[in-house]
């Protein structure tokens, strides 16, 4: 019974650690910081994870999913990436972007 509860509990944290990307924050971009001379900046970004991953690519892919929906949910299209941390153990893997409103 115990070894059940377990194993569900940390089914349940695995899950929740990916997040989907939105309709919206499909509509983002990754840009290089030369392209952003020709934005206007929104704010800076910051996002984590949580603590189950299968792999550092897919904590990665996480982190990079939150800030898309972030940027969208401000009303940008853009994101330079100023820090990414995955690394493997019990670290949580976060991230920074500047977000931006491009033409």
């Amino acid at each position: 019974m115990t070894k059940i509860v377990i194993s569900l509990f940390v089914i349940f944290l695995a899950g929740c650690s990916a997040v989907s990307i939105t309709n919206e924050g499909l509509h983002v971009r990754q840009i290089q910081p030369n392209d952003a001379t020709i934005c206007s900046f929104l704010s800076v970004i910051e996002v984590s994870g949580g603590l189950f991953y299968s792999s550092q690519t897919e904590a990665k892919r996480d982190m990079l999913a939150k800030i898309r929906n972030q940027v969208a949910g401000i009303n940008g299209n853009a994101y330079v990436i100023t820090s990414i941390v995955v690394e493997r153990g019990f670290s949580l893997p976060f991230a920074q972007a500047d977000a931006y409103k491009c033409p």
